[in-house]
């Protein structure tokens, strides 16, 4: 069944999988201390990330996928948001996606996002406006061949989404209703800008990437091969509902908000 992992390429059904793949890993990571442990990133040049989670004991926390790609989203991160689940390194941030000319909140929608090594940017004074890299990882996903025939099965359908949409799934249920607290998911419609096929460094296996242009900004969309048999390509649209992990440029970051626009700060 396709996961975050699988569409990275790795093969992990099992808590033992995922301990065996995080003591491969380890080795060959990146230490990154924190105030709530260290974070050993892996990251090879195909893109897939793993961000493994330490206590300070030295005891393992978690492991989280990311993908490391071209996506750039200017957003104005106005909340942390806090789940049960969630270990002392784990984050997830509550934000606006590409913020009108001039503003320092709001945008064309909300959405919100895990972030693998949420604790780095622990000091973010929030709200902010920052830029986020931003990759979508693909639960349920179609690829049509041209604009025109995303828009004939729109049609069929009764639908009217456009070819650049984006619907913030993990903020409003079916019913309409506020999911609380927010799932970093989305629905959302992209033309593809590039993309290509790589393969996992640990595995072997392929995986597809594309980066595709969205209401909002652009977005690197990871694909399980299982979801669809060819790689999107380059003047294709993709359409689907994804899981999102982002991370932060936090050089980018200023205050947002009103009240720090009133205060000066």
């Amino acid at each position: 069944m396709p996961s975050q992992f699988s569409a990275l390429g790795f093969q992990v059904t099992s808590g033992e999988g995922l301990a065996s793949l995080a003591s491969t890993v380890a080795d060959k990571a990146d230490k990154i201390p924190v105030r709530g442990g260290q974070y050993l990133r892996w990251a090879p040049p195909s893109g897939e990330q793993l961000w493994l989670q330490v206590k300070p004991s030295g005891d393992a926390m978690g492991m989280n996928p990311h993908f490391a790609g071209k996506s750039v989203v200017r957003v104005a991160v106005e909340a942390r948001v806090a789940r049960d689940t969630h270990t002392l390194l784990d984050g997830t941030f509550l934000a606006w996606a590409n913020l009108p000319p001039g503003a320092t909140t709001g945008g064309d929608y909300p959405f919100a996002f895990d972030c693998p090594d949420a604790d780095t940017v622990g000091d973010l004074a929030l709200p902010a406006v920052v830029d986020a890299q931003i990759a979508a990882f693909a639960q349920e996903v179609s690829v049509f061949d041209t604009e025109a025939s995303y828009a004939a099965s729109q049609a069929v359908q009764d639908m009217t989404f456009e070819s650049r949409s984006s619907i913030p799934s993990g903020l409003i249920s079916p019913d309409g209703r506020p999911v609380d607290p927010p799932e970093p998911h989305a629905l959302f419609v992209g033309g593809v800008v590039e993309a290509e096929e790589r393969r996992n460094t640990v595995t072997g296996r392929p995986f597809w990437w594309a980066l595709a242009e969205t209401v909002g900004g652009t977005f690197d969309v990871v694909i399980d091969p299982e979801l669809i048999p060819e790689p999107p390509r380059a003047g294709t649209v993709v359409s689907g509902w994804f899981w999102l992990s982002g991370r932060v440029h936090s050089s980018a970051g200023e205050r947002a908000g009103w009240f720090w626009r009133l205060i000066g700060r």
